[in-house]
This record gives C-alpha cells, sequence and structure tokens, in this order.
C-alpha cells in the first residue's frame, strides 16, 4: 500500500508540531475510554498503541494497568513520546505494513488512527492490523463526517488532510471482521467540543 501524498503531508504536520500538540491534549484524554478498554483485557496485557503521536494515550494505558508499545510513522511525534517516556518501547512503521508477528498482542487502540488516511484505506488497514492479536479489545475513534482527506486548518497542527466516517460504517468495519460485543458512541471533539463530534468504537476480539 502506498501511502497518499496528504497522508505524509499530515504525518510532516505532526513532526513539526510534536510538542505542542501533546500540550494541547495533555489533560483532554480519553479517560473513561480507556478504563472500558482495559476491563475488556487483563491487567498487564501486552496491547498496541497505533498511531500513537506523541504518547498521551500511552501513558493513559499504562495508567488503567497494560503495557502498551507505541507506533507511528511521525519521527517528530515519537521523539516528543521519548522524552515523556524514555523506556517505554516505541517504533516508527506504516500501520499497514507492521513489524510484529500475527497474536502478539491482546489489545489494539486505534485512537483517531486513520484520521489521515483515505477512506478507501481504512477496510485494509484494520484488516492488515487486526490479525496481530491474539484476543482482547479493540478501540477505534475518529471524526464523525463523510469527508475524504478533506484539507482542514487544524488549531495546532496547521494544514493536514483528515478523513472521517459515521457510526453505522465504523460498527460494519468492527462487524464484519468478527468482533463481538461492539458499542459505538458519539464524544465531542477533545479541542473543538461539540462543534465537531467524534465516533468511537468499542469491540472484542475473540481470536
Amino acid at each position: 500500500m502506498e501511502l497518499d501524498e496528504r497522508t505524509l503531508a499530515s504525518v510532516a504536520a505532526y513532526d513539526a508540531h510534536a510538542t505542542a500538540y501533546r500540550e494541547a491534549l495533555r489533560l483532554l484524554r480519553p479517560v473513561g475510554d480507556a478504563r472500558r478498554f482495559a476491563d475488556r483485557a487483563r491487567r498487564g496485557d501486552l496491547v498496541l498503541d497505533a498511531a500513537c503521536g506523541p504518547a498521551n494515550d500511552l501513558r493513559l494505558l499504562r495508567d488503567v494497568g497494560l503495557k502498551p508499545i507505541g507506533v507511528d510513522l511521525s519521527l517528530g511525534a515519537l521523539l516528543e513520546a521519548r522524552m515523556l517516556l524514555p523506556f517505554d518501547p516505541l517504533v516508527r512503521a506504516p500501520l499497514h505494513d507492521l513489524p510484529f508477528a500475527p497474536g502478539s498482542f491482546a489489545g489494539l487502540w486505534l485512537s483517531s488512527a486513520f484520521t489521515h488516511l483515505p477512506r478507501r484505506d481504512w477496510p485494509a488497514t484494520f484488516e492488515a492490523v487486526l490479525p496481530l492479536l491474539s484476543r482482547g479489545p479493540v478501540y477505534l475513534s475518529c471524526y464523525r463526517g463523510t469527508v475524504d482527506l478533506a484539507p482542514v486548518d487544524d488549531p495546532v497542527l496547521g494544514a493536514v488532510y483528515v478523513s472521517a466516517a459515521l457510526e453505522d460504517e465504523v460498527e460494519r468495519l468492527f462487524t464484519t471482521n468478527g468482533l463481538v460485543e461492539v458499542a459505538v458512541d458519539l464524544r465531542p471533539d477533545p479541542v473543538l467540543d461539540r462543534k465537531r463530534p467524534w465516533v468511537t468504537a468499542l469491540g472484542t476480539w475473540r481470536g
């Protein structure tokens, strides 16, 4: 899978503004969702935070009793993550080609992971990461809507390109790939509040 040039432009925005992005979201993380995610796992489980950014959620997942590994394509975000969490495992790689063996993890955290991918690539990317699970919870969040790499002037990152999905699309992505106990909800955006709602989904992979 070749990455869209708009995806790469968005990655470059994270490279340039990683510190500001981490600070903007430092107190605005999905604590409740992380606890619900952890309730479907076992304490100490190894979980994958795919598109981890500057590690805000990595620390959150660790705080709820899990052992997360972070993956991102933005070197700037990973350098910021390394300063925040000097001993946690971090990997730079695209989501469709991750260097892990099948069944390596017992949870998959996809917070905004697909936001900067074309909508057409969401199913294939999801199908690429799901086999990395042996079992456990899967969490995904994304903008609510139908835009496909639309240009956005983000208040923190500047010019980026974003894609979105509706609740039924996200639910279908989970159920057609065999996830069970799927719950789909709407959340306010952590920065823009209700001006930009998010879709969140939590399901369980039985293996």
